[in-house]
């Protein structure tokens, strides 16, 4: 259990470091997308619960000492969409893709909800927090499910070794 939560953790701090030095430079409009949330939908997704909250919740954290105005904004929704993910998880089975379909759509919607009231609380509702938003919400619609479809065919991908 504890190599499996070293793995998860080294797992996030390289989707953390892909967002930090990778995805500014494929910003639309001023919109990055955030790579962790598929990171996060196939963790939670495929991970134990006592093994995934808190590495997202770690994570999180570690990804909210860029932003100190809204510290700890992304480490509690990352615990929250981690709890839906959870929830949705539980009536299907494990291999569903519509199941994984739902919880990417559904995380992407919750999270781009969740950012427009942090935001719009935090510096005003105006027009342009509003066309972020809904920009950024397909944004990462769009990379969510490009990325947990990568992650989904890595992780089946197996190693044989032959020895003649």
């Amino acid at each position: 259990m504890l190599l499996k939560g070293i793995y998860v953790f080294l797992g996030g701090l390289f989707f953390l470091y892909l967002q930090l030095l990778l995805m500014p430079a494929l910003a639309i409009m001023n919109v990055v997308p955030l790579i962790l949330l598929p990171w996060l939908i196939y963790i939670v997704w495929k991970q134990a619960w006592e093994l995934s909250l808190p590495v997202v919740f770690l994570i999180g954290l570690m990804y909210d000492t860029l932003n100190p105005s809204l510290f700890g904004m992304h480490a509690l929704f990352f615990v929250l969409l981690a709890v839906l993910i959870d929830v949705l998880r539980i009536p299907f089975e494990q291999d569903s893709n519509v199941a994984k379909l739902i919880a990417i759509g559904s995380t992407n919607l919750i999270f781009s909800l969740l950012y427009l009231l942090a935001q719009g609380l935090s510096w005003g509702f105006d027009a342009k927090v509003y066309r972020l938003s809904v920009l950024g919400f397909f944004y990462n619609l769009i990379f969510s499910l490009l990325l947990f479809t990568v992650m989904q065919f890595i992780s089946k991908l197996r190693i044989v070794v032959v020895h003649d």
